[in-house]
């Protein structure tokens, strides 16, 4: 009985797996994660670009030190 039951669970487990294997050759592969949420909640993403000449650097580096 006790080899019935081995036998019996490798079955189980190679018929998962096949099953398994299956579901994923239909339906293909997860599809990866989004990394950027703030693009998939359809909100437009706003950029600033900040331009400042090399004068006005090197003076506010002058200021704070």
């Amino acid at each position: 009985m006790k080899k019935f039951k081995k036998v019996l669970r490798l079955f189980l487990i190679i018929f998962l797996i096949v099953l398994a294997s299956i579901g994923i050759g239909i339906s293909g592969a997860a599809p990866p994660l989004p990394k950027d949420k703030r693009r998939t909640n359809g909100e437009p993403v706003q950029e600033e670009l900040v331009e400042e000449t090399r004068d006005k650097v090197k003076q506010n580096k002058a200021i704070k030190s």
